[in-house]
């Protein structure tokens, strides 16, 4: 099952049961529905789920029943339609909003496996079903952006934290929590990766700082030059001869007496300034 699929089941098992939540979760159902010449209500919904949802929410509302025609559901009442899909959503507690995007989710909706990316998404066949979506997104304080589809909208979130926030209003609490697992695992995989790559990074740079010296020395003992050295530069450079794997700290300890990190550095620079001053005077 897909997690869209899994998303729209868990949905539907929670639909809300109070009186004027039930309402705005019947609306948000039927938040793509069309009139026809003929005065009937119809509503094109591809997910079977959410097809015998529908039917049966509209028949505990309104005690009516939908005639269903392949992915078609149709209802009777020319009243009933300007009544589900008046302009402004009736949003009368802090949870019909909510409900409301329930129930346009599972008519309408898509969610992609966090596993692969964030993306939230409910369709709206017009301008005006887009707008009362975008009214209930902004009830409950989700940001949210628009896209167009075809000939419609689509509503969609695709940060991850807003997305957390969507999910538990909404009243997922599998999928809610499949998606702060995700983000956690990515969290720390990201980390991890992060720490990798400056690792490697910073151990090309000192297999950089090494190949320079190493080059250094050799230039100047192909100068005929390294005796011209300072004492203590000529016993760096041929301890570095004696041990070119050794790291900086291991170097360091080599001398006598041993020297700090940051001393050794110090000191190779030293050596690559002296081969550098030699190349300059040729």
């Amino acid at each position: 099952m897909s997690y869209a699929s899994a998303l729209r089941e868990e949905l539907i098992a929670g639909a809300p049961r109070r009186g004027c939540c039930r309402v705005a979760y019947l609306r948000g159902l039927f938040l793509n529905a069309a009139a026809t010449k003929s005065g009937k209500i119809l509503l094109s919904v591809s997910s079977l789920a959410a097809r015998h949802e529908i039917a049966r929410v509209f028949h505990d509302v309104y005690r009516r029943e939908a005639l269903a025609e392949r992915n078609t559901l149709l209802f009777s009442g020319e009243a009933l339609y300007t009544e589900l899909t008046a302009a402004a959503p009736r949003f009368v507690c802090d949870s019909c909003a909510k409900a409301f995007l329930r129930g346009a989710f599972i008519a309408a909706g898509t969610a992609t496996d966090p596993e692969k990316a964030y993306h939230f998404e409910i369709r709206a066949a017009d301008e005006e079903a887009r707008d009362r979506l975008g009214d209930a997104f902004r009830a409950i304080a989700i940001p949210y952006k628009v896209r167009e589809v075809g000939v419609g909208y689509g509503l969609y979130v695709k940060n991850g934290e807003k997305l957390e926030d969507l999910l538990a209003a909404i009243g997922s609490h599998e999928c809610y929590f499949h998606l702060v697992n995700t983000r956690i695992t990515r969290d720390i995989r990201n980390g991890e990766n992060r720490a990798t790559n400056c690792v490697a990074k910073n151990i090309g740079k000192s297999i950089d700082a090494a190949n320079r010296v190493a080059e250094a020395i050799a230039a100047i003992r192909l100068a005929r030059r390294f005796e011209e050295m300072p004492d203590e530069l000529r016993m760096t450079a041929i301890l570095r001869e004696q041990n070119p794997t050794a790291s900086l700290v291991a170097l360091a300890a080599l001398h006598n007496p041993s020297l700090t990190k940051s001393g050794l550095n110090h000191r190779l620079q030293k050596i690559v300034a002296f081969a550098e001053a030699l190349s300059a005077k040729k």
